[in-house]
């Protein structure tokens, strides 16, 4: 039995130590999906904690047909998009992606002169902005794959959605981002 399935026994067993160790191995990875998806620190937090109290209440109904890992992305995409269909009914304005937020993404690399480092971090901010144009479904695809690093099969587990059907978000998003990107150079070089 593998370390998280074990973690899921001992929890659904009661031992209460057990449920804040899988709390521990996953909160970063909550955290970071919810805060690059809704782009508030205040709400990644709000929604972190919602996910696991969904993930606690769902122990006994984990049927074991994907990795724990999996399970809980799961969790927190659904909670990631319901929070952000929420928030689209009460706001009309659509805050930057990233906002303001200092990642592997923009963050200059050590033995980066400045003037790259500067080029680095305007090409991290125009990436930023193009992501947040896409369409939901197509961004969170992007974030778990390209930014968390998942699997496809993870990722297609993670959004409940066909593995064709996930490449085929993909294809799209990147065709989006790039019309989006080269759009951007084209009206900086004017």
């Amino acid at each position: 039995m593998d370390p998280d399935s074990e973690l899921l026994r001992k929890c659904w067993e009661g031992d209460p130590t057990a449920f804040r160790d899988l709390v521990h191995r996953y909160e970063g990875m909550v955290y970071s999906l919810a805060r690059r998806t809704l782009r508030s620190d205040e709400e990644a937090d709000d929604a972190a904690q919602e996910v696991f109290l969904n993930v606690f209440r769902s122990i006994p109904f984990f049927r074991g047909d994907c990795t724990v890992k999996t399970w809980v992305y799961r969790i927190a995409v659904n909670e990631c998009i319901a929070r952000s269909k929420r928030r689209k009914r009460r706001e009309s304005t659509v805050r930057p992606f990233f906002d303001g937020e200092e990642d592997d993404i923009g963050s200059p690399s050590h033995g980066l002169t400045a003037s790259e480092a500067l080029e680095r971090d305007e090409e991290a901010r125009r990436v930023r902005a193009a992501v947040a144009k896409l369409p939901e479904k197509y961004r969170v695809a992007m974030i778990l794959r390209y930014f968390d690093g998942l699997s496809y099969d993870e990722v297609s587990d993670a959004l409940d959605v066909p593995l064709n059907t996930l490449k085929v978000w993909l294809y799209r998003a990147k065709g989006l981002l790039r019309e989006e990107l080269q759009g951007t150079l084209g009206k900086d070089a004017g």
